[in-house]
């Protein structure tokens, strides 16, 4: 499979085709669409890289294929196209970017080609610009953020706190903007990156929790461990020294894995784990209902936090 497939929503078949022999001479396998039904499919089987949405359209607008793509996580690069007012494109551009979706451009109709080409190449050099060594450079340079996610707590009628919060990893990428972790997590594992990533993500979400308690703000934080991790026996001692090394009390730092990845090798798992919870840390099982663990494997791990799969 083509590591560059576009897909193309738009009601008016003489235009996809043509987006689609524009796209195939700049080195993308593309697919065509016409109703939301039939890119719902395509959507689903063909995992596109990139997808260009019309607007206006008889049997669904593209504000709501933006909302579904939104619900499904969608990492595509998206182009929304038009010949409406520009402003409502830059309007669904904004929308796409609320959602959390990568929106990398915009296209007025009529399409011109120069314009679509240079649109695709810059969407294909995004895609393929994640490679491992440009993320080990990104780790060595601090290209990589961390995104805090708060954790309410509602409590006796006083309303909402902010009690904890997940650190969620971006790359500031210094040509591209802001990648999303799907583009480069699995590359992590695969290429023995994820421990060096992790070890920044753990560091900088310490120096946070110390900053903000500088300004008097006490919170824990939540940091997600990769089931590759859960074999390094090193890592509970690499993580109470980080949180030694700037004050901060190891309760306040929290191991998070997902259910399937505690159950992998129990044996290891709960090894690693157990000592988190020696050395004064907590741990979060996360996505439960997802796998198929009995809850007696369950609750032999030495969890202290359990969240539930809102599926």
């Amino acid at each position: 499979m083509n590591q560059n497939r576009l897909l193309v929503i738009d009601d008016e078949p003489g235009i996809g085709e043509f987006i689609k022999e524009v796209a195939e001479g700049v080195g993308f396998e593309a697919r065509i669409t016409t109703t939301p039904d039939d890119f719902r499919r395509t959507y689903r089987s063909f995992s596109p890289t990139a997808i260009i949405l019309d607007l206006v359209m008889p049997e669904a607008d593209g504000v709501e294929l933006l909302r579904y793509l939104a619900e499904d996580r969608c990492q595509a690069q998206i182009m929304v196209a038009s010949g409406v007012d520009p402003r409502v494109l830059a309007t669904a551009r904004r929308i796409g970017d609320a959602y959390g979706l990568q929106m990398s451009g915009m296209l007025e109709k009529p399409i011109m080609v120069p314009g679509l080409q240079a649109l695709l190449r810059k969407t294909s050099q995004i895609h393929n610009s994640v490679n491992e060594q440009g993320l080990s450079q990104a780790i060595a340079e601090r290209q990589l953020v961390v995104h805090f996610q708060p954790k309410l707590t509602f409590a006796n009628g006083a309303g909402q706190t902010i009690e904890a919060v997940e650190a969620l990893v971006r790359w500031q990428h210094p040509q591209w903007g802001l990648v999303m972790p799907d583009k480069f997590i699995t590359l992590a594992e695969q290429t023995g990156l994820i421990l060096p990533l992790t070890d920044l993500v753990a560091r900088m979400a310490i120096e946070q929790l110390a900053a903000w308690e500088e300004e008097g703000l006490r919170l824990s934080v939540a940091v997600n461990l990769a089931p590759q991790l859960l074999n390094r026996l090193e890592l509970p001692d690499r993580l109470a020294e980080l949180a030694d090394e700037h004050n901060i009390d190891r309760s306040r730092l929290v191991m998070e894995i997902t259910e399937s990845a505690a159950m992998a090798d129990t044996g290891r798992t709960m090894d690693i784990l157990a000592r988190f919870r020696i050395k004064g840390m907590g741990v979060s099982i996360d996505d439960f209902g997802t796998g198929y663990s009995s809850l007696v494997a369950l609750c032999r791990m030495p969890f202290n936090e359990l969240k539930i799969d809102k599926s």
